[in-house]
Formats: C-alpha cells, structure tokens, sequence
C-alpha cells in the first residue's frame, strides 16, 4: 500500500476520528435500527471520554513499555553498533533554513549520543524518504547528530518508510559490515515493534529505549481530568498495538 493510502487508514481507525464516525453512523441509523444506533452513539461518546483520560492513557503506555532503561555508566558486552530509528521530520524550518528534526526523533538522537560517548560504538541512522520530502529522514539525523551533537555517524539507511523496513535495510547494512548484535534506539513505547522486527531480520538486539512516557505522570487532582496529551497517548499506543498485530500477520 501507498504511504497515502497507509495514513488515510490510520486517520480512519485512530481517535478521535474513529469515535466521530461512530457517533455519525449511529445518529444515521437512529429511524431505522434505533438500538443498535444507540449503542453506536454510547460506545464512541464513552470511549471518547475514556480516551482523554490521563490515568487511563498512563495504563496503557506503560503496557508497552517493557524493556527497562539502560543503567549508566553503559558497559559493553558483545554490542558491535548503535542503531538509531527516525521518527519524522520538518522537511524547512524557517528559523533553521533548512530541514530539522522532529521532538520525537530529537529525543531519539539525544539519546543515541549519549550512548556513543559511553560506548564508543558506531552510529547507523535508519529512516527514508516520508510523503514528499527531498530529503531522507537518515540525512536530517545525520545533520543534528554531526552539528548539534558532535557525534559522528558510520552509516544512513535510507530507504525505509516503517519500522518493518527500518529493520530489514538497517540489517543488511549491519551484516554487510560484520555486526550481528546491537543497541537499538528508540522511544519506549515503540521499542516491542522495533525488538521483534530487528530481531526477525536476524539481529540480535540489546533495547536502549528513551523517554519513557509511563514514568510522566502526575499525582495532582488535575490527573484525573480529561486532557488533550491524553488523547495523544492513547491514539500512539493505539497505533502500536494495531502495527503489532499487523506486522506479525503481514512479516
């Protein structure tokens, strides 16, 4: 399927526009099969408000996230490179004049150079060509990694459009060079996607996931009121948890 194609759908099933057109359907059907269009109504008006809920997005983030942090000072074992994943980018910045990360792929990059200074390990950048840009995802991290956080990088992967190609190109480079076990970094969340696929493309992988979204909580009353970022939360491990299901029907 077209990348297009691939983010329609997304749009489609994801909060909230999954609750939108519940709700739609159910006010369509009410003179015909008023109650089935009613529970189409309660179901999307409920998950909706189940969906702003910080104390439930916090839940479900945490589900996905775990692998445990990497304690410093990180030790090398048997790890041979660093393997960073993209994760978008603003193809101009207008105060930059030129393209720069995203705040995902930023924290990504932190990350990853505050791994190599300890390690001392190459870096291989793994992200393609996205929608229309004219610049590989890879060639943006390179450009931060050398510029903002003077850390060299070995190797750019850059044909992959999903974490399914992130691995399978990045493992070809890898084993073109002798590297069979790595680091691998992303955030958190996303790091039980990027395990399996790393490892199903014959990398043995050693998680170094960052900013972990389940340690960000709040203890305040206002916790426990609906909340924009909620709604963030729960679309991005909604969205994770469909990739994995799809990822181990599809590879």
């Amino acid at each position: 399927m077209s990348f297009s194609v691939i983010a329609l759908l997304k749009a489609i099933i994801l909060p909230p526009t999954i609750n939108i057109l519940l709700v739609i359907s159910g006010l369509l059907l009410f003179k015909k099969y008023k109650k089935y269009s009613q529970l189409l109504i309660y179901v999307g008006v409920l998950s909706l408000v189940l969906f702003f809920s910080p104390s439930f997005s916090h839940l479900l983030i945490k589900s996905l996230e775990r692998y445990p942090p990497l304690e410093p000072p990180v030790v090398v074992k048997n790890e041979q490179a660093i393997v960073v994943l993209s994760a978008g980018s603003h193809p101009y910045a207008l105060e930059f004049g030129k393209a720069i990360d995203g705040a995902a792929v930023l924290e990504r990059n932190h990350y990853a150079a505050f791994l190599h200074k300890q390690t001392g390990l190459p870096i291989l950048v793994s992200g393609g060509y996205v929608g229309s840009s004219e610049l590989s995802e890879a060639s943006v991290m390179v450009d931060t990694l050398t510029n903002s956080f003077n850390v060299s990088v070995a190797w750019q992967e850059t044909n992959s459009k999903n974490t399914a190609e992130n691995a399978s190109y990045s493992a070809a480079i890898l084993k073109e060079n002798g590297i069979k076990e790595i680091y691998l970094v992303t955030h958190a969340w996303h790091m039980l996607r990027a395990v399996m696929m790393f490892e199903q493309s014959g990398i043995e992988v050693t998680p170094a996931p960052t900013v972990f979204t389940s340690n960000m909580t709040n203890s305040s009353w206002v916790y426990y009121f609906p909340d924009a970022s909620a709604l963030f939360n729960v679309r991005m491990a909604l969205h994770e948890y469909i990739g994995i299901v799809w990822y181990k029907l599809r590879y």
